[in-house]
């Protein structure tokens, strides 16, 4: 009887071994081995920067205000010391990853609010990819790297049993996060550049941390000048991001709770849908999926008192400058503030 008892535990064993080793994936020099890109540093340096948010002791003594920029990755790349220069009376944390939806902002939200935290303004983006349903990366990025588990099993209806059982999939299992692809990390291993490769992941994390959220552009002040390549990649986003187009029902639930929120706090709130190039302009402006998207998000808008600003269409905003099809270039960030700060003004007037 003993020996069968001990023979029926060698499966549990064999499953307590495999869940130990399976946490060696989540050891960053691990990870640098076998991550394809920097993506996932953007998502996970945002915990620290709510930290940093809760800590900051001139957010303490309410010697600055405070700003919350919540966007996706063509928000990234305010230059933080230019912002500290033109807004020395603001503290100016970004929230921004790249492709990002409500559920994630109202995340974010919540644990900048739930601490106590009152933000002065809040930045927002929308655009019609952050209500696709079939959106290729919202499980991928903000499923994987994004949100605790209370958040999840609070929403875990909003979510539904599809996404939540996603989500405790990678969230307990670390190679569901982190795949490891050994053909990958060896070549890595073997590569003399990925020394450099590894010092440069660090430096973005670094910079994130340091910065408050504004990320290091990797093409600087890169202008994209061919006409062309403004139309492809402006046609690859649309294949990659809006593919098989489908309104969220869920992304729109927590679109109108962060509103809710936000409404209910007071907090002076600037919605902007953000310029890109004229040929992407176009394709956006054609699908079919765009009038639908803005007229749900406007009777959203309409419900709390608040208005989208399509910075496509304003005559007081305009910058002619673009690295890809739907991404600005650095020379256009400092006008998308000044624009910016013009509407937060007129939102406190109106109050």
């Amino acid at each position: 009887m003993q020996k069968k008892i001990n023979i029926l535990l060698y499966p549990i064993f064999l499953l307590l071994f495999l869940f130990a080793l399976d946490k060696i994936f989540l050891l960053e020099k691990v990870k640098k081995y076998i991550k394809p890109d920097f993506t996932h540093i953007y998502y996970e340096t945002r915990e620290e920067l709510i930290a940093q948010i809760q800590n900051d002791p001139d957010l303490k003594s309410k010697s600055k205000k405070l700003m919350v920029v919540l966007g996706s990755s063509r928000l990234l790349y305010f230059d933080a010391k230019e912002l500290e220069e033109f807004y020395p009376d603001w503290k100016i944390y970004n929230l921004s990853s790249a492709v990002t939806t409500p559920a994630y902002y109202n995340y974010f939200l919540e644990r900048i609010l739930d601490s106590g935290i009152h933000p002065d303004f809040i930045l927002l983006e929308t655009d019609p990819n952050q209500f696709n349903a079939n959106s290729p990366v919202f499980k991928g990025s903000n499923l994987t790297y994004s949100f605790s588990p209370i958040y999840v099993l609070k929403n875990a209806l909003l979510f539904g049993k599809d996404h939540v059982s996603f989500y405790f999939g990678k969230y307990l299992f670390a190679v569901g996060k982190n795949k490891p692809y050994l053909d990958t990390a060896y070549r890595r291993w073997k590569n003399p550049d990925f020394v450099a490769i590894s010092a440069m992941q660090e430096q973005t994390k670094d910079f994130l941390i340091q910065n408050r959220g504004h990320a290091l552009s990797i093409v600087d002040t890169y202008v994209e000048k061919d006409f062309a390549s403004l139309e492809a990649t402006s046609r690859r986003t649309i294949d990659w991001v809006y593919a098989n187009y489908s309104p969220s029902e869920m992304q729109y639930s927590f679109y109108e709770k962060l509103l809710s929120r936000i409404n209910l706090e007071k907090i002076p709130l600037v919605i902007v849908w953000p310029q890109a190039s004229l040929p992407m302009q176009k394709m956006i402006l054609e699908s079919p999926f765009t009038p639908d998207w803005k007229n749900r998000v406007e009777s959203i808008h309409v419900k709390y008192g608040f208005e989208l600003r399509d910075m496509n269409s304003t005559s007081e905003y305009y910058c002619n400058a673009f690295v890809d099809g739907g991404h600005m270039a650095k020379d256009c960030y400092h006008p998308f503030m000044k624009y910016v700060m013009m509407e937060y003004f007129r939102e406190i007037r109106k109050k």
